[in-house]
């Protein structure tokens, strides 16, 4: 609810708190005390101009240095460093073909499965074979027909003692060619209904089936792939600059992105003789190293195979990103850094082998390089007077 004031309560009210004011006390803010209580040296104007000056000057002449919070150390360390080449790959079978019809036709039987273990030679589909044996019977006709024509013509000609003329010739080779051409067209005939049943080149197990009964197929058609799947490689592709350096029988460790935390060891098995070229247009060669097959692992798993291409056992070490201008370090001793040359030896992606110039357990500066020797804004202005 609110409280209704009576104009007279009103003015009352502050006639009580406006003689409350004027009876307060009242402060001088030039009282003569509060001057006489300050040193009189620091009463001149000149000093107070100049000790503002000395502040400014301490608060921006000390800026501008070194940001030690960025600057990173770490020791020289005695360890086992390897030289490696590292490259992205996949599981692939030794043994593994995508099966292609040799003729044209409608799918009328398929047999096997994803997963199935098929033999050499075994059926995987069949096509209708009618049209096929349409035109093996007629060329064998067509055969028949001719070799019935030229044993008429040689039958003619067996009792005559004259020398066979001009014009008897051409029609005898003109049979023969016919009869010949006849024949191979039957031959023809006879491969292409034996097309029909298309088989597996290769015992192996079956990792894809593409067509079913009833599809019209032709030459360019994948019907299955097949793989033997107990014998594995991993197959990496190298770019030329690197594919120099790779070696058969070079030791070898793989990583699967299935399997993030188990390197398998393995060995380069052979690098291709035949570059191919990228989609970017790059040069690579494919690279394959053995795997020993385990239950989990399947074709086509994607990982990475870091190739040792030389490694050094108790070696001097330090991180690479102590390194700079090609071989030199920043040494922290009694709490300043020192630039320091070094011989460098192996180096793997994170690691390089001292040969000389550092010693173990001395201190490196892996980070914040950029700070080391940085200057406050007071000896960048005192540079310019005193050189």
């Amino acid at each position: 609810m609110f409280e209704i004031i009576p104009p007279d309560a009103r003015n009352a009210r502050n006639g009580i708190e406006l003689k409350e004011t004027q009876n307060m006390p009242k402060t001088k803010i030039n009282d003569p005390s509060i001057y006489q209580k300050i040193p009189k040296i620091l009463r001149s104007k000149k000093v107070l101009l100049a000790l503002a000056i000395v502040i400014i000057f301490a608060f921006i002449g000390t800026r501008g240095g070194a940001d030690m919070g960025k600057i990173k150390t770490a020791q020289v360390e005695q360890k086992n460093i390897a030289s490696e080449i590292v490259t992205a790959g996949k599981i692939s079978s030794q043994s593994e073909s995508t099966i292609h019809p040799a003729v044209n036709g409608k799918v009328v039987w398929v047999p096997v499965k994803e997963g199935d273990f098929v033999k050499k030679g075994q059926a995987i589909a069949s096509l209708d074979k009618e049209k096929y044996e349409i035109a093996l019977r007629q060329t064998e006709q067509d055969v028949v027909a001719l070799d019935a024509e030229l044993e008429k013509l040689y039958d003619g000609r067996r009792n005559k003692t004259s020398i066979e003329s001009y014009d008897e010739k051409i029609e005898r080779t003109a049979l023969e060619a016919a009869k010949n051409k006849a024949y191979d067209e039957w031959l023809e005939a006879k491969r292409n209904l034996k097309d029909t049943v298309i088989t597996s080149p290769f015992a192996g197990t079956v990792i894809e089936v593409n067509v079913h009964p009833g599809e019209e197929i032709f030459y360019t058609t994948a019907i299955a792939k097949i793989a033997d799947i107990e014998n594995l490689n991993f197959t990496a592709e190298l770019d030329d600059t690197d594919v120099g350096q790779i070696k058969e029988g070079q030791k070898t460790i793989v990583t699967l992105d299935a399997f993030p935390d188990e390197e398998i060891l393995s060995q380069v098995e052979s690098v291709s003789f035949v570059s191919n070229v990228t989609s970017s247009g790059s040069d690579v060669f494919e690279v394959k190293f053995n795997l020993e097959q385990e239950e989990d692992y399947r074709i086509g798993m994607n990982g990475e195979s870091r190739i040792i291409i030389q490694e050094k056992e108790d070696v001097l070490a330090v991180s690479v990103e102590a390194i700079f201008d090609e071989n030199f370090v920043h040494v922290k001793t009694n709490g300043e850094f020192v630039k320091r040359e070094v011989e460098k030896g192996i180096e793997s992606d994170s690691e390089v082998e001292i040969v000389s110039g550092l010693s173990k357990d001395e201190t490196v500066v892996i980070a914040g390089l950029e700070e080391i020797g940085k200057k406050t804004h007071f000896f960048k202005i005192l540079s310019i007077f005193v050189k």
